[in-house]
């Protein structure tokens, strides 16, 4: 049987710790703190799998906590949790800035906390294994970038769009070229139903969606510190280590990202536009196909029906003849008779045969539908 992870919670609160040992106790192995620098101190010895860090705490709070553990080579990976009672944005960004993965809202249920943890295990175990690969293509791509230039790593990114034929291969070429330049960051796409949101590990954490989302609805370009947000219609990116202090290059980024964002909006919609058409000639193609079957069963319905009409029409004058023998007539009067009815079934028949010529037109056109259905291998 496999150890239980391990999780270090710090909060003042000693009704919060009998929270947090209802919702996580039976899974996990807790180690309970109440302030930052016990945090601190149990982060580096006990070395948890995961830490949640209530916002509000004396002396130091959970920003601070974060961005201490973050510091230190050997709790620097470890993911964090913020537990607030505060929902703002700017909360939000605090907890992005000090480094968080996830941030929770109190009050809150057991079993979302349960649930919030065990995603965030899960995704931090898929990441650690993807760590070196990770680790290469960031290396490969700066050498790249010191071949070609910003302006060449800018085209390439949107050539290689053109490839992508679905929304998670382009978020991850767009993430790609924000590589290229040695930056990291979160890319959004959304088109109808479709809302995909991934880092460069795969897919964002909870705090990352929760941030980028928020900053869907603001200006075409913000800058917070060292984020910046680009947004346009079907797509958002956040960069997390913009060269601040490097102004000129900082413009040029600016200037480059929003034009790489700009073509993977273009690409959405190209997507988008490809994923409908196919869905719309599924649908035509399968109301082809209930016609021509429907049409071809009145062809033949009606072809038999013309030619139980003729059957019957002749079975008819044979009867009258006979018929006309038994009633004493004189011959005359037989031929009379006869000629009539002759007469008058061979013009019933004429007109049959006038309504073969837009019968034979049915059955065209449910032969041109069934080779639409069915076009000729190598046509």
């Amino acid at each position: 049987m496999s150890e239980k992870a391990k999780i270090l919670v710090a909060d003042d609160d000693s009704f919060m710790h009998e929270i947090f040992a209802e919702a996580l106790g039976d899974s996990y192995q807790l180690i309970a703190v109440e302030n930052g620098a016990d945090a601190l101190a149990q982060a580096q010895s006990e070395h948890p799998d995961l830490v949640i860090l209530d916002v509000e705490m004396p002396a130091m709070d959970g920003y601070a906590t974060c961005l201490q553990l973050k510091e230190i080579d050997s709790t620097a990976k470890i993911p964090v949790i913020f537990v607030s009672a505060h929902n703002q944005i700017d909360d939000r960004l605090k907890g992005y800035e000090a480094g968080g993965e996830d941030y929770i809202i109190k009050p809150f249920a057991p079993q979302e906390l349960d649930a919030k943890v065990a995603h965030l295990l899960q995704v931090v175990s898929e990441r650690s294994g993807l760590k070196q690969m990770a680790d290469y293509a960031t290396s490969t791509a700066m050498t790249a970038m010191s071949s070609m230039g910003e302006m060449g790593a800018l085209l390439e990114a949107l050539k290689n769009f053109n490839a992508c034929n679905d929304y998670q291969t382009l978020a991850d070429a767009a993430l790609a070229g924000l590589a290229s330049y040695g930056m990291q960051g979160v890319i959004q796409i959304r088109c109808g139903d479709t809302t995909l949101t991934r880092n460069p590990q795969g897919e964002a954490s909870p705090l990352e969606n929760s941030v980028i989302s928020h900053m869907a609805d603001m200006d075409r370009i913000t800058q917070f510190k060292s984020n910046m947000s680009i947004t346009y219609p079907h797509v958002s990116l956040l960069v997390n280590n913009m060269p601040v202090s490097d102004p000129d290059r900082c413009g040029r980024l600016r200037d480059h990202l929003a034009m790489l964002i700009e073509g993977a909006n273009v690409r959405v919609q190209g997507i988008g536009d490809a994923i409908e058409s196919s869905r719309r000639g599924d649908a035509i193609q399968r109301a082809v196909a209930r016609i021509t079957t429907a049409l071809k069963e009145i062809d033949s319905a009606q072809r038999k029906s013309l030619m139980d009409q003729r059957v019957a029409f002749t079975n008819l004058t044979d009867e009258m003849e006979n018929a006309l023998t038994s009633v004493a007539l004189t011959t005359a009067q037989e031929e009379y008779l006869s000629s009539i009815i002759r007469n008058g079934i061979e013009n019933i028949i004429n007109v049959q045969s006038a309504e073969l010529g837009m019968q034979n037109k049915l059955t065209g056109i449910v032969a041109e539908l069934k080779e639409m259905l069915n076009p000729v291998k190598g046509a």
